[in-house]
């Protein structure tokens, strides 16, 4: 099966900040005539984006092979290397995408950590962020600003400019996402958590023991699960089988890997073993997986 299309981000198509709004009405344009992809079926992004629906009926979009409900008032986060696909987006709909690179949401997020490790931390928090109508204008309004700086390209310091305004934009989303979830911001173990995350995905490929990674954190097994139970309801183990699991499903659908080769990818022993585990926890073989829209 070919591999899942991978958008780049086109240098001369999008500005020289890297930074780009794209209305509702050109996505049409695309979706009537697609250039390299079927923005309905899925593809990967190689790089950041995040959806504002401005306004008609309520639609769904699909991140990591879920899908999520939106409605006016929804933002919806997609981060570099995610899997996304459009299910829908009912006519009369309305919205803007706002598409940056990973270089610049670094630079923007040197100073400010926390955007970098909260943001687009899809493990903790929903995709999709549902606003009041009060704090969606205010967020618009940012879009409309950097829209306007990156169209027009008049001033010396344009791109100062534009880019304070999206460093504005998302410390507003990130303290919106922070006032919904605060449940999970109260929890007294999330930057532990989160240093589980990092050690996680620097070792998922050859490692899923709760006890290498309690040991790894200098931690018990016991404390890991406290940490993982009150930050996100899962057992560590449970947390690390999801991982591994969208890990697996990304390798079947975006390379050109075999199910077997997937499999000592993964650090399975056996490819009999990998398959028991995938379809154990997705009621599919992989290569039903794979055969799947």
């Amino acid at each position: 099966m070919k591999k899942l299309p991978e958008l780049t981000y086109r240098d001369n198509i999008f500005s020289p900040l890297k930074i780009d709004v794209i209305s509702f009405k050109y996505l049409r344009n695309i979706f009537k005539h697609p250039l390299n992809h079927n923005p309905f079926k899925p593809h990967r992004l190689k790089f950041n984006a995040i959806i504002l629906i401005t306004c008609g009926k309520e639609g769904k979009h699909n991140i990591d092979f879920k899908n999520y409900s939106y409605k006016k008032g929804s933002v919806i986060m997609i981060s570099k290397e995610q899997i996304h696909s459009f299910i829908d987006i009912p006519k009369k709909n309305d919205g803007c995408l706002l598409t940056f690179t990973e270089e610049l949401f670094l630079e923007v997020g040197a100073t400010n950590p926390f955007l970098i490790n909260h943001l687009y931390n899809n493990q903790i928090y929903s995709p999709i962020i549902d606003l009041t109508e009060q704090k969606f204008n205010q967020l618009h309004s940012l879009v409309d600003k950097i829209k306007n700086e990156v169209n027009d390209q008049k001033e010396s310091v344009w791109i100062e400019i534009a880019k304070s305004y999206f460093k504005i934009f998302l410390l507003e989303l990130f303290h919106s996402r922070e006032s919904k979830d605060n449940i999970i911001k109260n929890s007294p173990y999330l930057d532990e958590f989160i240093g589980f995350q990092k050690v996680l995905q620097a070792n998922i490929l050859k490692e899923r023991k709760v006890k290498f990674y309690a040991k790894k954190l200098n931690i018990t097994t016991k404390k890991l699960n406290l940490i993982t139970q009150s930050t996100i309801n899962l057992s560590a183990k449970d947390f690390i089988t999801s991982s591994v699991i969208l890990e697996a499903k990304k390798f079947l659908k975006c390379s050109d890997m075999t199910s077997k080769e997937v499999a000592y990818h993964l650090g399975f022993d056996e490819p009999t073993n990998f398959t028991k585990f995938f379809k154990k926890h997705t009621q599919l073989l992989p290569s039903q997986f794979i055969e799947s829209s």
